[in-house]
Formats: C-alpha cells, sequence, structure tokens
C-alpha cells in the first residue's frame, strides 16, 4: 500500500494534479465534545452534549459516527423519565439527524423510516419547520431512487407551503440534481446556480461545495470538460482543506471518471485507486460503489478483462451488503462501535485520571450532602403534606357543592312530580264529583221534569236541564279523556298506528307485552307514552325515508321499556343538532325517572330506546 501510495502521488503530481490518500480516518473527535458526553448525567444534560457531537460528525462526513451517537442518544432518551412534550421535541431532532445519515450511507429504507416517523411527532406538535425538513428529506430519498416524478410533486409541494429562505434553496439544489438526472441541464443549471449564490451570500462552504460538484457534473455533460475537470479539482482542494471527505471523494471520483475519457488510465487508476482506499477507510457504501464502477469501466476500456470481472464481482457484493443493511431494522452498532472505541477509550483514561484527583473533594461535598439531605427529605415531606392537605381541602369543598346541586336538584323534580301527582288527583276528583254528583242530580231532575204533564211551561226548563247535563258530561270527559279511561292502552296505540299502514308510506308493527299489565299503567303515563310514540312516528315518516318501522312496548321486572327501530337512512348523533320533537320527549321522560337513548348511523337506521323505572304511583288505583 505504501508503494501504491508513493507512485500514485508521483502520477498526480506530473498532471497537475494532487490527491491525498489516507492511512486512518482523518476525522479525530475534538476530546473536549466527548468530555461532555461522559460527564453527563442526567438526559437534559446529554441531550445538550451529544448535539454539537452529532454536527461535529454531519459536517464531516462521518456518517457513522452520527448514526452510532444518535441511536444511543434515542435509546436513553426513551428509556427516560422525561414529559412527553419533551420528550417528542428531542426526539423529532433526532430522527431527522439520523434519517439524514443514513440517506448519505445510501439506506434509503431506513432513511424512510426514520422521515415519517419526525413527519408525524412534528405534525403532533405542530412544529412547521420540523415537518418541512422531514418532507424534505423524504423527497430526497425519491430523488435518489430516481422516482423523479414523485420527488419533482414533494419539492414543487414544498415550495408552496411558502418556505424560509434555507429550505427553498436546499429545494433548489435538489431540483437541480434531478433535471441532471433526467439530462435537461438549462433547468439543472438554473436551479443549481440559484442555490449556489444563497449558500454563498451565507458562507455555508458544504453547501457551496456541493453545488459547484453539481455544476462540474453539468460542465462535464456538455462536453465542457476542462470547465468540469477544475471544478472538480477546486472541490477537492477546498473539502480537503475543511475536512468534508464525503466532498473530497465526490469530486475525486469524478476526476477519475474525467481521466479516463482523456485516455491518462494510469493516472485514472491511480487516483481511483486512492478513493477507493479512503471509501474503505471511512466505510462509505456510496462511494464505494461509485468508486468500483469507475475502476471496471477503467479496466474494461484497457482491456483488463480478468481484474474488470473481479471488480464487477466486488461491486455485487457490496450492493448486496446495502441491501442487507436496508432490509435491517437496527443498523449493526458493534461495528460503528469499533469505529469509536479508540476515541472512546481515551476519554475514559483522561477521565479517571481527573477524577482520580477529584476524589478527595467529592468525599468532603459526599459527607456534607449526607447531613443536609435528611433535612432536606424533612421539609420536602413537610411540604408535600401541605399540599396533599391543601389539594384534600379543595376536592372536599368541591364535593360538597356537588352534593348540594344534586339535593336541589333532586329536591326541585320531587317538587315537579309531587305537583303532576296532584294535579293528576285533583283532576280526578274534579270529574268524579260532575260526573257522579252534579250529573246524577240533573239527571234526575230532567226525569222528574219529563213525567210532568202541562208539557208546554215544562219545555224550556227540560231543555236547559239537558243542555247543562250534556256540558258537565263533556267537561268530565275533557279531565280524564276517555280514550284512556274506556280503551286498552295497547288496543289504543294500535289503532293510532293503523292509519298509518296505507301503500306509499312505511309499514309499522306495534307489540306490547304484557297488555294487562302496560293497561294498568296511570293515565298520566299514558298520555305521554302515547304522545311520544306519536312524536317518534312523526319523525320517522318526515326524516327517515324508512320502509319499516317496529314498535315495543314492554313491561319487565318492574321497568317501562319502549323500544322504537327503523330502516331508514340514519344519521350520526355526535354531529347531528337535536330538534324541538328530541326535546320534547327528553322533557316528558324527566317526569318519571326516564332514560333516552339513541343508536343510529349514516344508512345503517336508527334505534331509539326508552326506559322508565315502574313504581306503585305508576298504575291506577
Amino acid at each position: 500500500m505504501a508503494g501504491l501510495l508513493t507512485v500514485s502521488c508521483a502520477c498526480l503530481a506530473q498532471s497537475g494534479t494532487a490527491f491525498t490518500g489516507y492511512g486512518d480516518v482523518p476525522v479525530k473527535t475534538p476530546d473536549s465534545l466527548l468530555r461532555k458526553v461522559f460527564l453527563a448525567t442526567d438526559i437534559k444534560t446529554k441531550i445538550q452534549a451529544v448535539q454539537p457531537l452529532l454536527a461535529f460528525h454531519a459536517a464531516h462526513g462521518t456518517t457513522d459516527s452520527v448514526i452510532f451517537y444518535a441511536q444511543q442518544l434515542i435509546s436513553s432518551l426513551d428509556q427516560s423519565d422525561l414529559p412527553a412534550a419533551d420528550k417528542q421535541s428531542s426526539q423529532v431532532s433526532l430522527y431527522l439527524t439520523l434519517a439524514n445519515a443514513y440517506s448519505e450511507n445510501g439506506l434509503y429504507d431506513e432513511a424512510l423510516r426514520f422521515y415519517l416517523q419526525g413527519v408525524r411527532i412534528a405534525e403532533s406538535l405542530n412544529n412547521r419547520g420540523a415537518i418541512n425538513d422531514n418532507k424534505l428529506g423524504i423527497a430526497n430519498i425519491y430523488s435518489a431512487r430516481n422516482e423523479y416524478d414523485k420527488a419533482i410533486t414533494a419539492y414543487r409541494e414544498l415550495l408552496n407551503t411558502d418556505p424560509d429562505e434555507q429550505l427553498k434553496h436546499l429545494v433548489y439544489e435538489r431540483l437541480g440534481i434531478i433535471f441532471l438526472g433526467q439530462k435537461n441541464f438549462p433547468e439543472a443549471k438554473l436551479y443549481t446556480e440559484k442555490a449556489l449564490h444563497y449558500f454563498q451570500q451565507q458562507h455555508q462552504e458544504k453547501k457551496e461545495l456541493q453545488a459547484q460538484l453539481t455544476l462540474g457534473i453539468i460542465a462535464e455533460f456538455n462536453h465542457q470538460e476542462e470547465e468540469a475537470y477544475t471544478i472538480y479539482n477546486n472541490v477537492k482542494n477546498n473539502a480537503q482543506q475543511h475536512q468534508f471527505f464525503d466532498l473530497y471523494i465526490s469530486a475525486g471520483q469524478r476526476m477519475g471518471d474525467l481521466l479516463i475519457s482523456r485516455k491518462e488510465y494510469d493516472n485514472a487508476k491511480t487516483l481511483l485507486s486512492l478513493v477507493y482506499s479512503n471509501a474503505l477507510q471511512w466505510n462509505d457504501l456510496k462511494a464505494q460503489l461509485k468508486v468500483l464502477n469507475s475502476l471496471r469501466n477503467l479496466y474494461a476500456v484497457t482491456g483488463d478483462y480478468k481484474n474488470a470481472y473481479a471488480l464487477m464481482t466486488q461491486y455485487l457484493g457490496i450492493s448486496r451488503e446495502v441491501l442487507d443493511k436496508q432490509n435491517k431494522k437496527e443498523i449493526n452498532e458493534l461495528e460503528i462501535k469499533y469505529q469509536t472505541a479508540r476515541k472512546e477509550k481515551e476519554i475514559l483514561n483522561k477521565e479517571n485520571e481527573l477524577n482520580h484527583q477529584k476524589t478527595i473533594k467529592y468525599s468532603l461535598l459526599i459527607g456534607f450532602l449526607v447531613i443536609l439531605l435528611p433535612v432536606i427529605g424533612l421539609l420536602y415531606l413537610y411540604y408535600q403534606k401541605l399540599q396533599a392537605q391543601s389539594k384534600l381541602n379543595t376536592t372536599m369543598e368541591e364535593m360538597n357543592r356537588q352534593k348540594i346541586a344534586a339535593l336541589l336538584k333532586d329536591k326541585e323534580l320531587e317538587l315537579l312530580k309531587a305537583s303532576v301527582v296532584g294535579q293528576e288527583k285533583e283532576r280526578k276528583r274534579i270529574a268524579g264529583e260532575l260526573h257522579d254528583s252534579i250529573g246524577g242530580n240533573l239527571a234526575a231532575i230532567k226525569l222528574q221534569l219529563s213525567h210532568q204533564t202541562s208539557v208546554n211551561k215544562l219545555e224550556t226548563l227540560i231543555r236547559q236541564v239537558d243542555d247543562t247535563y250534556r256540558q258537565v258530561r263533556d267537561l268530565s270527559h275533557d279531565l280524564v279523556p276517555q280514550k284512556f279511561a274506556n280503551t286498552g292502552f295497547a288496543e289504543l296505540i294500535s289503532g293510532y298506528i293503523t292509519q298509518f299502514n296505507v301503500p306509499g308510506n312505511a309499514t309499522i308493527t306495534f307489540h306490547a307485552f304484557p297488555g294487562d299489565e302496560i293497561d294498568r299503567l296511570g293515565t298520566s303515563l299514558k298520555v305521554e307514552i302515547y304522545k311520544i310514540i306519536q312524536e317518534l312516528i312523526t319523525n320517522a315518516q318526515k326524516h327517515s325515508q324508512a320502509t319499516k318501522v317496529e314498535v315495543q312496548l314492554t313491561q319487565l321486572d318492574g321497568m317501562l321499556k319502549l323500544l322504537f327501530e327503523d330502516n331508514g337512512r340514519g344519521f350520526s348523533p355526535e354531529t347531528v343538532k337535536y330538534g324541538i320533537g328530541f326535546q320534547n320527549i327528553r322533557d316528558r321522560l324527566k317526569l318519571f325517572d326516564g332514560v333516552f337513548t339513541i343508536d343510529s348511523f349514516p344508512s345503517k337506521g336508527t334505534v331509539i330506546d326508552i326506559e322508565i323505572p315502574l313504581n306503585p304511583a305508576c298504575y291506577e288505583a
């Protein structure tokens, strides 16, 4: 390898292009970042400590480290006792970071899974920025999979949400890449230059270099090879300076392809071998696939088919590895830990030394806390006791208010019922007096007067007495309706329903059980049940469009049950606004402690269930 590196650098120096090969991963995590993570003792501190570490590795393209630290933090967060809102707020950021890292690694299925989870949580928090960031990631996945129509639709939907300038120009950058993939070079250049101008204004070096790399590819496809080579070389040098090693590899691979097209095969072989070596060191599978494909083309064009076939076999092996990783639910954390083990070991050794020096100070502090904590504990218990007593007093006051309100309501219902019962008794008494006493007396007077011989003198008197008798009889029948007193209640309802069973109307059936018990119900209850049935049938005729209606009246176990069912169009009880008819039914049932439930669904008909508890006062005396 050392010899290969020496020859490679010499060859490239002759062509005016230098490319550095690394024996180790060139990104060394600052000890200060690792120390903060190690010293974090609670989840909030750990979240604050890991965020700069994630940003560092994301900026330098070391995505495996991003995945490892993000997964560790997500696991700790899931096991923590943070409030749900705080936990979700952190999850949104971590899922986005993890999804971006998976996407950079070419593991699009895993990336898409975390983007979708991030969108769901962001929508529950109404976090518009996080929603757009995750939707941008989803659109990028479509683009990477060459699903250009879906990607363009997703990008334009983002632009229609009036995003901030950063997100808008990120979309422009991705649209440039898509149009490049579709060979629409004018559109690709237009969108990429818009994005580049914004990134330059904002001094976003990595995004600026990414946009320049895209412009280089556009120039290459337009057969402007010299311009493309210059752009690639500039991106490579600046990426190396800022340690953007993912861009460093991409630019080097594109330069290798241009050297192949120039037929500078030795330089191309050396450059692509170094790029592949770095891609292996950084475990960048996507970069490995691209470089292997370039090397395979190089060996094929130079007639070395044996090596070309070997590289093709290696290419297929890495492709299968990518597919295997995409199909896993979790990435293999052991491999990632291996890459970061040395750094963690170094920081652990330093922290052990530091802890040893602080042992005496900690001992003194612990001794002080041993004395202080019991005092704090006692104060806290006393405070908790005061809080509990205050809550108990508040609860008792609320319960007392509810009891008083319930008693007042019960008393109001009792007075209302007593009033109704008193009115009913009084009506019966007056009716009886009018019919039995006054009516009887008048009938006797009429009979006596009708036997008098002087007809001319008594004719007027007889007529007046007869009129008085009819008035008294009509009055008594009005006070106690004759149809409820002289006709069986079940028979009365059946007679009422019969008038609706005509061609063109719904078929209405009525069943009463047991009939003799129902006939014994009190007149006031009969009147209210009769009116309720009238109201329900009227509503069904007007609104339900039913072809079949069934009414059942049952007295069972001290309970009067009225079941009304139709096969009409139904409705949604949660959204419908009940009219005055249903309100009248509820008011009538309140007099007898009745309950009223509705079970209905659009196009599934309606079932109305009424239950009235019966007591001795509900029957005829």
